[in-house]
């Protein structure tokens, strides 16, 4: 059984999520800053007794993190021709299969990334089925290709499924 983590590193992720509470809220008044200081406090506290022994290749994530913006500014572009088409090619499904991935943080990441995709939308996910709201048919197809999937293992050091 993995140990909780230290005190030190709870005040770390406190502080990772007030920086970015602030930064991204736009609203720097102390009702507001209070709130996302509790807030951070609370989830960095809860975050505190979550084993996860995935292994992340600090490497391979910082190779995922552009590839997932440029994705993302794809599907965007996908997404905005086919609702402005006039034909509107729109044929939203729900797609269910394995995810591809093993342990939370991957898994998480993978839902969040395909969330983030314009055009798909992680519904559930879990350890043996991810379920996935696409938008069209290429969304849906690149959904069961697998791609998102196969980058997320990379980062998690996990071998293809």
């Amino acid at each position: 059984m993995q140990r909780p983590r230290s005190l030190g590193s709870v005040v770390l992720i406190a502080a990772i999520l007030i920086a970015a509470w602030y930064v991204l809220s736009g609203m720097f008044d102390v009702l507001h800053f209070g709130t996302g200081v509790v807030t951070a406090v609370l989830i960095a506290l809860a975050y505190r007794s979550v084993p996860d022994t995935t292994r992340l290749n600090i490497g391979r994530a910082l190779v995922y993190v552009p590839w997932l913006v440029w994705q993302i500014i794809l599907s965007n572009l996908r997404v905005a021709r086919v609702v402005l088409s006039p034909r509107m090619t729109i044929r939203p499904t729900f797609i269910s299969q394995p995810p591809g991935v093993v342990g939370d943080r991957a898994l998480t990441v993978l839902g969040m990334s395909t969330t983030l995709t314009p055009g798909t939308l992680t519904v559930d996910i879990r350890r043996d089925e991810i379920f996935v709201h696409a938008l069209d048919a290429q969304s849906a197809t690149d959904m069961r290709d697998g791609v998102v999937a196969e980058r997320v293992a990379m980062v998690f050091e996990e071998p293809d499924s």
